[in-house]
């Protein structure tokens, strides 16, 4: 009952945020000619797929550098990002993860105002919370998404994803289940 009201809550910030966003945002163009990078900072409620009841609550603070910005030799643009968690955990008993992932992110602007973006990449985390789908405190976390970059500003955008991430230890020990979480995220994001 619980999960189906957070992701309620979730959908609803989202939607609005994406309603609200012509007001202020599509009326704005993205200016990432003499852009570097990007930093930001997103909001995320996750649910595990397994039997086991699983909800995370994550900050994911992002920092990212261009190796290609999107509309200068292409109409595609290539990032790394460096990407922080920081969750709380409802599961069996309330707990916590700590980690941070190294992503690839594929950007293609869409329209002036709106960029899309798939993202993935491995990293690892430390999970402190009691559930039969979580063996181990120390495991691995690769992870794939997409979303979409609205412009409120040339330099800042409203960011809402999809993601799915995989934990596992990686065969380091014998018991190893599997750990699959569906994201819904929403946040900021400044490009410089």
């Amino acid at each position: 009952m619980m999960r189906r009201a957070n992701g309620r809550w979730m959908a609803m910030v989202t939607l609005a945020a994406l309603v609200a966003a012509p007001v202020g945002g599509w009326g704005a163009t993205f200016d990432l000619a003499n852009c570097q990078g990007e930093f930001g900072l997103r909001l995320a409620y996750g649910s595990a797929t397994s039997k086991a009841s699983v909800n995370l609550y994550t900050l994911l603070p992002r920092w990212g550098l261009f190796f290609l910005r999107p509309g200068k030799i292409s109409p595609f643009g290539v990032s790394f990002v460096l990407e922080g968690i920081f969750s709380v955990a409802d599961a069996e008993n309330t707990g916590a993860e700590i980690g941070f992932t190294p992503m690839v992110k594929v950007s293609a602007r869409l329209l002036p105002g709106v960029m899309a973006f798939i993202e993935g990449g491995a990293g690892i985390i430390a999970e402190s919370f009691n559930s039969p789908a979580v063996a181990h405190t120390f495991n691995f976390t690769p992870q794939i998404g997409a979303g979409v970059d609205i412009a409120l500003t040339s330099r800042l955008a409203l960011t809402a994803a999809y993601r799915f991430r995989h934990s596992s230890n990686a065969g380091i020990y014998d018991r190893n289940p599997a750990f699959n979480v569906n994201f819904v995220q929403a946040g900021l994001t400044y490009f410089y």
